[in-house]
């Protein structure tokens, strides 16, 4: 079912609320990498910032070549091999507009050479070549991962965050999957999010800086 079956045609999802990686996209984890449809809850996957960490839900939403015809935002952002940095990603990636990677502070104006940011994967495919709207495929299935926290895990040498339940996110997703949702995290509701945020800084689509390696 196309996560975006019950809206009207005209209707703009906010970008920031689309999320998620595509089917085929390897994530790290201690048997090494796997693909994102494959991984299931208490699987273990190496995050950044606190080591390995047990999947606790995934919520796959598709969407349909119609959908996409009729509403670009929905494609994919397709990056290519190193889009973003040496090995970032090591190969192809496609990924939902709205998700953000933590780019390198040497891409980012404004910002130290060892400062990474988080900033939402559509600003690149506005600013570089080597990353772009994808609309391809007849369908695309997003995966989004959720942790005990909010994480930042590698996916195909990227690192990318994962899905944090925000009362705006958690308006995004199906019945049956907010129902799991809560039920995995009773503190959680649609109108408050006890789900805290990462500490990386973010940074606007702006401040993106292709041309620099």
């Amino acid at each position: 079912m196309g996560f975006a079956a019950a809206l009207p045609t005209a209707m703009k999802t906010d970008r920031r609320y689309l999320t998620g990686l595509c089917g085929g996209a390897n994530v790290r984890t201690p048997l090494g990498a796997r693909h994102v449809e494959i991984l299931h809850p208490g699987d273990m996957v190496v995050t950044r910032d606190n080591g390995l960490q047990p999947v606790r839900m995934i919520w796959s939403r598709t969407v349909t070549a119609a959908e996409m015809h009729d509403r670009p935002e929905l494609a994919p952002i397709r990056l290519k091999p190193r889009a973003v940095g040496p090995m970032m990603p090591a190969r192809d990636l496609r990924i939902a507009c709205g998700h953000r990677a933590l780019i390198p502070g040497y891409r980012i104006s404004g910002v130290a050479d060892e400062q990474p940011c988080l900033m939402r994967v559509g600003a690149l495919a506005d600013a570089s070549d080597e990353a772009f709207a994808d609309m391809s495929a007849e369908s695309v299935t997003f995966y989004n991962l959720v942790f005990d926290n909010h994480e930042v895990f590698c996916a195909e040498g990227l690192p990318v965050e994962s899905f944090r339940p925000s009362p705006k996110a958690i308006a995004e997703m199906d019945v049956a999957a907010r129902e799991e949702l809560f039920d995995i995290f009773p503190q959680i509701s649609p109108k408050r999010c006890a789900y805290p945020g990462l500490t990386h800084p973010t940074a606007q689509a702006r401040a993106y800086r292709p041309d620099c390696a």
